[in-house]
């Protein structure tokens, strides 16, 4: 049997940073969210989706479900749905 050691030091990604854009109203906005489909959370996240489309009125709504609850959301699923929404909800470790 072998013990590999692997050294957890290392180098943080770096983003580069955007302006952010300010909403005066989410109503009539476009909406996304993003949801790790955690067993814990699903009724909750649920009826979060509900309340805001049923508050906020959204124009067009995007999901990103993640397949592994583990690991980050696709990049190319993440930059599509930040190029077609106003704002974005992310939650239970997505």
């Amino acid at each position: 049997m072998t013990i590999e050691l692997l050294d957890p030091t290392g180098t943080v990604a770096k983003t580069p940073r955007t302006e952010e854009n300010i909403l005066e109203t989410l109503n009539g906005r476009k909406a996304g969210f993003i949801f790790n489909q955690h067993a814990s959370g699903l009724a909750f996240w649920k009826s979060l989706e509900a309340e805001v489309e049923r508050r906020f009125k959204p124009t067009a709504v995007e999901r990103v479900y993640k397949e592994n609850t583990w690991a980050p959301a696709p990049k190319e699923d993440v930059d599509k749905l930040i190029g077609a929404t106003d704002y974005v909800l992310i939650g239970l470790g997505a």
